[in-house]
């Protein structure tokens, strides 16, 4: 069994490459086969490989000089959106780990949650008022802009020790947040002068892109190509004359 079945292979691979070799050398068989035309296929065959070999130089070269260029551009947005992250993380730093609650109010470490509503921590006010019934508090949340949030929570389920408590926490964790953004405004100033310098930085990306144009042209206008072309169609009507057909 193995023996025919190698000789199924064998025969199988003579025969595609007996087809191939017709395609390649259109006519009657004898001139894609017989000796007396190797001459002839040498030179059909050698006009093929000088057009194929130029065209895959300069697809290469090309290649090269856009994956360099590509890679210049991929640097130069990498290096803002990473400036441009860490700059809105000092800014306005993520809301961190939950401290505590008081009906609706949420403090974390770096901001208060309302509901849906996230208000940054610092430069927050924090007021207390309690109704003259004496059986409602009302905790007013001031944003630096202004905006005002207000929250009430009745007396019996919420003690007046409690509520002081928590509008007490949430204002000295205010002072703190500003504190620390304070302190961040070195770090920021140096992050916005890097962003600077990073959006301005174009250099490698023009050379990249000068390269690439350059390479273009060039291949674009160099003659070697249009030459090897002509050759081949020359071949070609050679071919054609000799055995009636075409080859592509």
């Amino acid at each position: 069994m193995a023996v025919i079945w190698w000789a199924v292979v064998v025969t199988a691979s003579c025969a595609g490459w007996g087809i191939w070799r017709a395609l390649r050398y259109p006519g009657a068989p004898a001139y894609a086969f017989q000796r007396k035309y190797r001459s002839d296929r040498k030179n059909l065959a050698g006009a093929r490989e000088l057009v194929r070999g130029l065209r895959s130089a300069a697809l290469r070269e090309r290649g090269r000089a856009w994956l360099r260029a590509e890679r210049a551009e991929r640097a130069y947005r990498r290096r803002i959106v990473r400036t441009e992250a860490a700059l809105r993380q000092l800014r306005t730093p993520k809301r961190g780990r939950r401290l505590e609650q008081l009906g609706r109010i949420v403090l974390h470490e770096h901001a208060v949650l309302v509901g849906h509503a996230e208000i940054p921590l610092a430069g927050l006010r924090v007021r207390l008022e309690r109704a003259r019934s004496g059986k409602t508090w009302y905790v007013y949340l001031t944003e630096p802009d202004g905006h005002e949030l207000v929250e009430r929570y009745g007396a019996k389920e919420y003690p007046e020790d409690t509520v002081r408590r928590f509008g007490t926490r949430l204002q000295n964790a205010s002072v703190k947040a500003a504190r620390r953004l304070d302190g961040r405004g070195g770090a920021i100033r140096k992050l916005e002068a890097e962003l600077v310098r990073a959006r301005t930085d174009t250099g490698p990306v023009r050379a990249a892109q000068a390269a690439r144009q350059e390479i273009r042209l060039r291949h674009e206008n160099r003659p070697e190509l249009p030459k090897a072309r002509a050759a081949l169609e020359d071949a070609k009507d050679a071919w054609q004359a000799l055995t009636g057909r075409r080859p592509r």
